[in-house]
């Protein structure tokens, strides 16, 4: 989805939140408020993520966190729910950002800070991106 790292374009001064915690902070910040909820599964460092599970909109789901080289910030989280149509996700997601512009393969929000994809992989489940815009800048920087 390299496509999605050059097409962000809102101009927010506020991080993009997941769930209510925002994005764009440290990596031990972000996982230190998120553990509260959802349980930390693996942890990457090498390859720059961790992997926690729980509820998401009401679908059980593992979500990937990844942060920057240098300055270790989250600018983008990567949600894979378990057993769900597209559709079922849509649905739960118009809720929580409104409507959706169709895109080539899926949908996409612009929500304050960022930007939120859904798409599905041929036979895949579908996977949902959320990019801080501030966080994919430094992203982009620290490369």
């Amino acid at each position: 989805m390299f496509v999605a790292l050059t097409s962000i374009g809102a101009s927010a001064q506020e991080h993009l939140s997941f769930l209510g915690y925002p994005m764009g902070v440290t990596i031990s910040d972000f996982t230190t408020n998120v553990r509260q909820r959802f349980p930390l599964q693996k942890k990457v460092g090498g390859d720059r993520y961790y992997i926690f599970r729980g509820n998401i909109y009401g679908h059980d789901s593992y979500f990937k966190a990844e942060y920057t080289r240098k300055t270790k910030t989250v600018y983008k989280i990567t949600v894979t729910p378990k057993q769900i149509e597209q559709n079922g996700l849509i649905d739960s997601l118009v809720v929580h950002h409104g409507q959706a512009m169709e895109v080539q393969g899926g949908y996409r929000w612009n929500v304050e800070g960022g930007t939120v994809f859904l798409y599905t992989p041929d036979g895949y489940d579908p996977v949902l991106m959320y990019f801080d815009e501030r966080g994919v800048e430094r992203f982009r920087e620290e490369k």
